[in-house]
């Protein structure tokens, strides 16, 4: 159903885009449309909780790219996207992390395995379908070469989703019988993977610690910032390559007790058409 759904968007989204671009190319003096690749390095901002970054993941995106002249200026342009993007997260907890669980065999008994601070390592891979729509600030001609800032938004949504959790020198916390390394994170069913924690004693309203949830926000909603060049290769065939600053404003994280900001730096190469 997920998969149906992603689906749907995506076709949904590629008509939109095909329309618009139709549409614009009949009033705009000048349209520009092209391809574009970009390695990606990604990192979280944590601003509360007791979590904090882990490293920087290397992510990749592509995608379809098309620049509307705005005001018939060929120095302001109106730019879109239509893109596949992985953007990975690394975490890693600050506080102690505990799971209480069933004993084997017994009826009513339960272990709690306890975690070190510092040792539990979450590693999300995401992918999103974004659509980026910018203001494009374009110099004059200087030889065969033009440079560009660009702001935006960049609403993203989530295409699938998988988290690793690991625990350096402590207990596994994917059963050896399961012969898994990772999981869906916002999948029910892997909830069991999540850190339960215990509840806080004498507390009237069972608040837990202890605690996280692995659950992630299925939208993203950054603001992008970005620099660049575009070089004449022959007639109106451009080639192009930045730097795009890509800055989440919403949570990364459904933990109440957590937030995060999930960042990416972005090295950009294309080709206009």
């Amino acid at each position: 159903m997920k998969l149906q759904r992603n689906t749907s968007f995506a076709i949904a989204a590629t008509l939109l885009f095909a329309g618009f671009a139709n549409l614009t190319a009949q009033t705009a003096p000048n349209v520009k449309m092209g391809l574009r690749v970009s390695p990606n390095f990604s990192w979280i901002n944590i601003q509360k909780g007791s979590m904090s970054n882990d490293g920087l993941g290397l992510g990749f995106s592509y995608g379809v790219t098309a620049d509307f002249a705005m005001f018939k200026s060929t120095n302001y342009w109106l730019a879109t996207e239509l893109s596949v993007s992985t953007i990975p997260v690394l975490a890693k907890s600050n506080t102690e992390l505990k799971n209480v669980v069933p004993q084997t065999g017994s009826t009513g008994k339960f272990d709690t395995l306890k975690y070190a601070a510092g040792k539990v390592n979450f590693k999300y891979n995401t992918q999103y379908l974004q659509i980026p729509l910018s203001v494009k600030m374009k110099t004059d001609e200087i030889g065969n070469m033009k440079y560009y800032f660009q702001f935006g938004l960049a609403p993203s949504f989530m295409m699938k989703s998988k988290l690793s959790t690991t625990i350096i020198d402590g207990n596994a916390i994917y059963p050896a019988n399961k012969g898994i390394t990772s999981h869906d994170p916002n999948n029910i069913d892997d909830d069991v993977y999540q850190f339960t924690g215990t509840t806080v004693a004498g507390s009237a309203k069972g608040e837990k610690e202890y605690a996280f949830q692995d659950n992630i926000a299925s939208f993203r909603f950054p603001v992008i910032m970005g620099v660049g060049v575009e070089y004449k290769l022959t007639g109106n065939t451009m080639f192009t390559a930045g730097l795009r600053f890509d800055n989440a404003i919403n949570n990364f994280f459904k933990d109440p007790t957590i937030t995060g900001k999930s960042n990416l730096l972005a090295i950009q190469a294309g080709i206009l058409f």
